[in-house]
Formats: C-alpha cells, sequence, structure tokens
C-alpha cells in the first residue's frame, strides 16, 4: 500500500507496518544524504548516520511522538546524530566548498532562468560564490531556499535562536550581493523572500 500522505504514513509505521516503514526511508533518503553533506564531508559517517537514525526509529516507533512535518524531523535528528557521531568518532565538519555541486545540483530556479543562457551563465556564478560562503552559510540557505524549511523549523535543526538564524542568512545574502553585482536578478530571488519575512 501506498500512503499519501506522511501523517498516514507516520502513524502506519508507527503501528509496526514494514511497508509504510521501507517507503518513509525511500521518500527521504536522497535528500537526507544530501542534507548529509552539508554537515560532514565523511560519507561513510553519513550513511551510518542515517542506518543507525532509521534503526532507532523502528526500534523506538512505538514511543515517537507524531508529527506535523515528517520530514523536517528527520533532518532535525540527522543532524542531531551526525553532529554526535563526529563528537564521539573524533571525525572533522567539512570546511571545503567542492562538495556543493554534488549536494543540491541545480538550485530550483524558475524554468526562465534557466532558459536563458546569459541568466544560466550567472546561475552558475551564484552557485561558485556559494560555495565560497563558510560552512553554517551554505547550510542555511540550503534549509531555506532548496528545501524551504521555515525560519522555525531552520531554528530547531541547527539549534540556534531566531535572531541568530536571520543574522547568519543576512550575512550570507550580502555577501552574494556583494560579490554578484552583475546577478542582482538571481540575488534579489534569494533576498525578496527574506525580506518579507
Amino acid at each position: 500500500m501506498i500512503y499519501s500522505s506522511d501523517t498516514d504514513l507516520w502513524k502506519a509505521f508507527k503501528e509496526g507496518n514494514k511497508t509504510a516503514f521501507e517507503q518513509l526511508y525511500n521518500q527521504h533518503i536522497e535528500d537526507l544524504l544530501s542534507y548529509g553533506y552539508r554537515v560532514t564531508s565523511d560519507r561513510q559517517l553519513i550513511k551510518d548516520s542515517i542506518q543507525d537514525l532509521f534503526l532507532h526509529l523502528w526500534r523506538s516507533r512505538e514511543n515517537l511522538a507524531n508529527t506535523d512535518s515528517v520530514r523536517f524531523y528527520l533532518y532535525r535528528s540527522l543532524r542531531n546524530r551526525i553532529i554526535h557521531n563526529i563528537e564521539k568518532n573524533n571525525h572533522v565538519a567539512i570546511d571545503s566548498s567542492h562538495l556543493f555541486e554534488n549536494i543540491i545540483g541545480e538550485l530550483s530556479f524558475e524554468d526562465d532562468f534557466i532558459a536563458n543562457e546569459h541568466l544560466t551563465q550567472q546561475h552558475l556564478r551564484l552557485k561558485r560564490v556559494i560555495q565560497q560562503l563558510p560552512k553554517r552559510q551554505q547550510e542555511i540557505i540550503q534549509l531555506r531556499y532548496y528545501h524551504d524549511f521555515s525560519f522555525e523549523e531552520i531554528v530547531e535543526i541547527l539549534h540556534i535562536n531566531n535572531q541568530s538564524a536571520r543574522n547568519l542568512l543576512h550575512k550570507a545574502i550580502n555577501t552574494l550581493r556583494q560579490n554578484l553585482a552583475l546577478c542582482w536578478g538571481i540575488v534579489l530571488h534569494f533576498w525578496l523572500p527574506f525580506a518579507k519575512n
């Protein structure tokens, strides 16, 4: 059986339905892997952390709380698990930027941006500049604009307060704006949603 909503899927999984658990895994694994690379470059650590997370979910399914956002729950849980495993194993979190291309692939810009060759070049330039941002700023841009999390969700995922999240994003946007003077259209695509909140 294929579950139409995350709420139904989560409920069925909590009741011990293995098909629901498999669907939960398959539905979120790619995004979790992608997000994991924002936290650490250690692929094996990410895979182990995801495996640990899903093993924990299955073993403690009966005691898990209900959630309105399964995706948010999984992201926050994975981030906590990765940080825990990094500390436990003395791994070093990434500070390199070359992973960005492999992590998020294409940013979800409007099709008309992509269709225009000039704007496509600006898009590639924007991605290069994002790669040069500090890791934490790359992470908040990915959470806000690629995964479309709200500030309230980002605050919980990153374990920072709302003002710190806004400041972090503001710094990232300002850096992009300064380094992309010729790319105002794309920068405004990022800046306007932030400015409205």
